[in-house]
C-alpha cells in the first residue's frame, strides 16, 4: 500500500538529500563553532589539545551541544520535512508505547552492560596487524583525553550539566539521525529492517572514531535499531539511549565524589560466558517486547492516517 504521509520523493533522491543536508550542517556547525570560541574564549586555540584545560570547560560544553544539534538533529528533520508532510509522524515522535515496553528495554539495558563488557574483551584479542593496533592504540589515546575533558564531573551542578549535554541531548539528537532518520529511510529503500539495522549499527559504530569500542556500539546501535522498528516511537530509543549514557554519568559522579584513588574508569570488563548468558536474555526479552510491540501499533495505526506497508517502521506483519 501507499504511504499516504509520503511527498513520493525516490528513495536515492531521499538519500542523497540525506546527505545533502547533514554536510550543510556540518559545515554550519563548523562555523558557528569558531565563532562560539572566539566569542567564549577571545581567540582560537592553537590547538584542539588546548580545549582540554579545565578553564574552558563551558565552551567545551556549548560547543558540544551546538555540533550534535546542527550536524544529527537539524539535517534529519529537514530531510523529514522535505520528503514527508508530516515530519514529526513519520521520525516516530509518537507516544504509541506502554509501561511494558519501557521495563522491557530498561531490562534489556542494564544486560548491555555484560554484553558489551564482553564484545569489549572480544574486540582486543581479534588479531590485527601491529602498525594497525599502534594507531588504534594512539587514537583509543587522544578520543579517552577528550572525554576527560569532557566530563568533568566534580560538583553536583556540573553532574546535571552532565546530564543534559552528555547524556540527554546526545541521545535525543542521535537517535534522531540515525534510527529515525538514516534506519528508517533505509528500511523503506531496502523494504525490510535487518539490512537497514545492520549497516545504521556500523555507521552509528565508526562514527564513534574507536576501533576497540566498535563491536560494543555496534551491539549497542543494533538493540536501539530493533527497539525503533518493533515499537515505531523514536521516545523508547530516546529513554534507551538516555539511561545507557546516563548511567556511567552517574558513575563518573559517583567515582568523583567518593574520592577513591585511581577509580575514574567505570567500564567493566566481563568474561565471555556472562557475556553469551546476557544475550541468550536480551534475545528472550526481545521476543516478547516483539510481541508486545505488535499489539499496541495495533491501537494506533490509523490514528496517524498512514497506510502501512511491509517495508515501513510500521510493520506489523
Amino acid at each position: 500500500m501507499q504511504d499516504r504521509n509520503s511527498k513520493n520523493v525516490g528513495y536515492p533522491s531521499q538519500f542523497a538529500i540525506f546527505l545533502g543536508l547533514t554536510g550543510g550542517g556540518l559545515i554550519i556547525s563548523v562555523i558557528l563553532s569558531a565563532v562560539i570560541v572566539l566569542m567564549m574564549a577571545g581567540k582560537i586555540p592553537a590547538s584542539e589539545d588546548a580545549l582540554l584545560q579545565p578553564q574552558y570547560y563551558n565552551l567545551v560544553m556549548v560547543l558540544q551541544v551546538v555540533t550534535t544539534f546542527f550536524i544529527f538533529f537539524i539535517p534529519t528533520y529537514f530531510y523529514s520535512l522535505i520528503c514527508y508532510r508530516k515530519p514529526f509522524i513519520f521520525l516516530g515522535y509518537n507516544f504509541h508505547f506502554n509501561y511494558r515496553q519501557v521495563f522491557i528495554i530498561i531490562a534489556i539495558l542494564f544486560l548491555t552492560f555484560p554484553l558489551s563488557g564482553a564484545l569489549g574483551e572480544l574486540n582486543k584479542i581479534l588479531p590485527i596487524p601491529e602498525h594497525w593496533a599502534t594507531r588504534f592504540k594512539a587514537w583509543e589515546t587522544s578520543r579517552a583525553a577528550q572525554e576527560a575533558a569532557l566530563i568533568q564531573i566534580n560538583s553536583f551542578s556540573k553532574y546535571i550539566i552532565s546530564m543534559v549535554v552528555i547524556a540527554f541531548l546526545p541521545a535525543l539528537f542521535e537517535e534522531t539521525f540515525f534510527r529515525a532518520g538514516l534506519q528508517n529511510l533505509f528500511t523503506r529503500w531496502f523494504k525490510g529492517p535487518w539490512i537497514a539495522i545492520i549497516v545504521t549499527s556500523i555507521i552509528f559504530s565508526l562514527i564513534h572514531i574507536s576501533y576497540y569500542g566498535f563491536l560494543v556500539r555496534f551491539a549497542l546501535g543494533f538493540i536501539l535499531g530493533l527497539v525503533y522498528y518493533y515499537s515505531g516511537s523514536i521516545w523508547l530509543n530516546i529513554l534507551f539511549h538516555f539511561l545507557f549514557n546516563g548511567l556511567q554519568v552517574t558513575a563518573l559522579y559517583a567515582f568523583s565524589i567518593s574520592k577513591i584513588p585511581g577509580k575514574k574508569d567505570i567500564e567493566t570488563n566481563f568474561p565471555m560466558w556472562m557475556g553469551a548468558l546476557a544475550l541468550i536474555l536480551i534475545i528472550y526479552l526481545f521476543m516478547y517486547f516483539i510481541k508486545v510491540s505488535k499489539a499496541e501499533k495495533l491501537k494506533h495505526t490509523e490514528e496517524d492516517n498512514i497506510e502501512t506497508d511491509d517495508f515501513t517502521n510500521w510493520n506489523t506483519s
